[in-house]
């Protein structure tokens, strides 16, 4: 498991030639998103943050054909890696397949450029990353997400902050579904392994950067 970054990957073919769709992706990524690009022999990568954690995007660039005409065209390869550790809160899991659903959003909208390219016109409002923030929808989800990462982050602080007491008395307390206290020498043994888990994850996340 990398406990530095969160990986998520997709592809899409685009009915287009290489050249064409390789503008059109780098395009989206650096305008519309605002992340720095960077040229690589496979395509470009793409640095920048998304939902306050800092991320980068592999996206390999290569023509496609085969028996199909919906196989020919050009195959855009995204591969998402986000740090885990952010000032949110440190994330284990996708929360509702959020990385997911960015990930096609970006494929949806390297289709918008590349229509834009080949059409000549520039429709913002059209732009999946607009379309996306105009509804209500998708400001309850962020909203609802919000709220899960800053009550997990405040679940950890608590029983941090639980475990160094329990090391300290002998009296460890934790906060669930069902709150447990648990005193004398399994609560010190208890707050001391959960104190080198949390030792242990730092160090981890460090030793990757």
């Amino acid at each position: 498991m990398d406990w530095k970054y969160k990986h998520f990957h997709q592809e899409r073919v685009f009915p287009a030639a290489r050249d064409l769709v390789t503008e059109a992706a780098r395009t989206f990524m650096a305008e519309s998103l605002g992340w720095q690009v960077t040229e690589t022999p496979e395509g470009f990568t793409a640095q920048g943050y998304s939902f306050s954690h800092r991320a980068i995007a592999n996206l390999h660039i290569q023509s496609a054909a085969g028996g199909a005409s919906s196989e020919s065209g050009t195959r855009v390869a995204v591969e998402l890696l986000v740090e885990r550790a952010g000032w949110r809160g440190f994330m284990l899991f996708d929360v509702g397949g959020y990385y997911n659903i960015q990930v096609r959003k970006w494929l949806d909208g390297i289709q918008w450029s590349l229509h834009q390219k080949l059409t000549g016109t520039r429709d913002e409002s059209t732009n999946p990353l607009v379309v996306a923030e105009n509804k209500p929808a998708a400001c309850i989800f962020n909203g609802c997400l919000v709220f899960i990462v800053v009550t997990f982050a405040l679940y950890l602080v608590v029983t941090f902050i639980s475990a160094v007491v329990g090391l300290l008395t002998g009296n460890l307390f934790l906060v669930g579904r069902g709150s447990l206290t648990i005193h004398g020498i399994w609560a010190r043994i208890l707050s001391a392994l959960i104190l080198v888990f949390g030792a242990f994850l730092a160090w981890r996340i460090k030793k990757k950067q």
